[in-house]
């Protein structure tokens, strides 16, 4: 029997802009494509198995190599379709001789198809594939559970489960259905609380939250007009907890599988109000009690999402309130940021932690390489013996250039210190004239 493959295709973009009420405007867009790219080639570490890779064309092939090299892994073959739109999956439906080199690299293998979450495009390329004659397995919803996708992603089932679960807590607030609502309920909340976040019910990457002061009520209505996010209603307007000091946003992945929540990892998120800047993984990243809280949230969720018909990735985040209590702030029915180093933790010894950033800034404006300034760095990790990796580097093409870097140690503290201090060894490369740009691709 042919030996099985994974097909790894990263459409985070198109599950990024898949909600189709929120019209995106082209520079909203822009960015969103722009930072989904970057995120696209975390895929090279979400399996380890037989695979073949779908990557939106211009990766760095001596990054690719070198990361496979580090990982005593011989490099899969890459498709990468001719036209780009930023949205890979899409393009790879249109591309024909894409396609053919596909089924040449397939070759009747049974074929597991892995994604960032569930899209139209994940189905008709399963399609496609059913159609060669090939047996496709999904590693997440399928189609006729593409529904519950949806809503739990949808910040709706965080309030919903609130009422329904004992474990899981909101902050307080009032859902609204119009401007006038949003007026009334701003008002209200403003005058109990110092500060309140107005939250849609989908967003990417910040995008979609803002947090409103008492005095920021005319900035606020101009945010709204600037961010589509929050022009559709039902918007969530909730006190803004503060995060309780040096914890970090506690999170958990997890599968859902037919016999139900199969696996469970631990994460502890970084976050700048409302943006995440990265994350530890695994066991040291959170401790008690917390992690133990979360484990009864994310075991309460889990089999509310398996009893809906989701299957595959779930990431379910929270937060620890100077109270001292934990709420629930979101579901991200997908794949999250911490795949990557989720993966990674499953070749090292058992009870180590992994530090990922996704956008470490680079202290220039001028043009920056792989070749040149990151990997100087990382070759003296690698010679070192450290399991350090540059998770994404289109990144450097931005104009404030950014990279995203992981790496695995004994303890969160020392896992994060080596990725923290990839942005000093860049600047030392680039020498004197550096200088600092802010992280934002």
């Amino acid at each position: 029997m042919p030996e099985p493959v994974d097909l790894v295709v990263p459409n985070v973009t198109e599950f990024n802009v898949r909600n189709p009420t929120v019209g995106l405007e082209p520079v909203l867009t822009s960015g969103i494509v722009q930072f989904g790219e970057h995120k696209a080639d975390y895929a090279v570490f979400w399996s380890f198995r037989p695979r073949v890779l779908v990557l939106p064309a211009g990766y760095d092939r001596l990054w690719f190599d070198d990361v496979h090299s580090a990982l005593r892994l011989d490099p899969p073959p890459v498709v990468s379709p001719a036209k780009r739109t930023g949205l890979v999956a899409r393009d790879l439906l249109r591309d024909g001789p894409g396609q053919a080199r596909l089924r040449e690299l397939l070759a009747g293998r049974p074929v597991r198809l892995v994604s960032w979450g569930a899209t139209p495009e994940i189905y008709l390329i399963a399609s496609l594939l059913r159609g060669w004659g090939l047996t496709v397995e999904l590693d997440g919803a399928e189609e006729d559970a593409y529904w519950a996708s949806l809503y739990l992603d949808s910040k709706l089932s965080c309030l919903e489960l609130a009422g329904q679960l004992p474990q899981v807590r909101v902050p307080p607030g009032l859902t609204v259905a119009s401007p006038t609502e949003l007026r009334g309920a701003l008002r209200r909340l403003l005058a109990r609380h110092r500060q309140v976040v107005v939250r849609s019910m989908y967003g990417v990457g910040g995008d979609g939250s803002v947090v409103v002061g008492v005095g920021d009520q005319r900035a606020f209505w101009d945010t709204l007009q600037q961010d589509p996010f929050l022009r559709v209603f039902p918007l969530t307007v909730q006190q803004f907890v503060e995060h309780a000091p040096g914890i970090g946003c506690p999170a958990v992945d997890l599968r859902v599988a037919d016999g139900g929540l199969r696996e469970v990892t631990l994460t502890a998120m970084n976050v700048d109000v409302v943006r995440v800047s990265g994350v530890t993984v695994g066991p040291g990243s959170l401790g008690p009690p917390y992690a133990g809280q979360v484990l009864e949230v994310a075991e309460q969720v889990g089999a509310v999402a398996h009893e809906l018909g989701f299957r595959g990735w779930l990431c379910v985040d929270c937060l620890v309130g100077t109270d001292g209590v934990l709420y629930l702030t979101e579901i991200n029915a997908r794949r999250s940021g911490a795949m990557a180093a989720i993966s990674l933790l499953g070749r090292m010894p058992a009870g180590h932690t992994a530090a990922s950033h996704d956008a470490i800034p680079v202290p220039t404006r001028r043009p920056v390489s792989y070749r040149h300034h990151l990997r100087p760095a990382f070759q003296r990790l690698w010679e070192a013996g450290l399991p350090a990796y540059p998770t994404s580097v289109r990144g450097l093409r931005f104009r404030q250039p950014v990279f995203a870097a992981m790496a695995v140690a004994g303890t969160a503290a020392e896992a994060d210190r080596v990725v923290g201090g990839m942005a000093e060894e860049v600047s030392r490369a680039l020498g004197p004239a550096a200088a600092p740009g802010r992280a934002r691709p």
